[in-house]
């Protein structure tokens, strides 16, 4: 009985001089993983925030045409995918709705950003503007 107990020792005992010699190469390898990982968020969210500001400015960009006095929606809609393609890269698929009534035009315009971690989709920018349409109003 005494031989099986100081054989499991033994054997207990190396294992934990084993370990005890670990010199860190799990935590830097934990650590490169980690950093490339919190950098490769960092970036799909700078494309994600680029996405954002190039729908708003196709979106500002064609409500302004399309608003204008004696201008239709096809002319807005051209200026916003003129903006948009002007950006390649930055809206995947986009499309633009322009809806222009008697007073009013809303512009929205819809895409996805590009990815750099296949098989994570993040959601679809969307950005919508509305605003009055001019026209001439005589003098009283």
């Amino acid at each position: 009985m005494r031989t099986i107990h100081r054989r499991s020792r033994e054997r207990w005992s190396g294992i934990r001089g084993r370990l005890s010699r670990d010199d860190g190469w799990a935590g830097t390898a934990i650590l490169w993983i980690g950093s490339l990982t919190v950098l490769l968020i960092g970036f799909q969210a700078a494309f994600w925030f680029n996405g954002v500001n190039v729908a708003q400015a196709a979106a500002q960009s064609g409500y302004t045409i399309s608003r204008a006095y004696e201008s239709n929606a096809d002319a807005g809609q051209a200026a916003a995918r003129q903006l948009i393609n002007g950006i390649p890269g930055s809206l995947r698929d986009p499309t633009v709705t322009i809806i222009r009534t008697a007073d009013t035009v809303t512009v929205t315009v819809t895409g996805r950003v590009a990815m750099l971690v296949p098989g994570i989709e993040l959601p679809p920018v969307t950005y919508t503007l509305t605003g009055p349409v001019e026209r001439w109003v005589p003098a009283p």
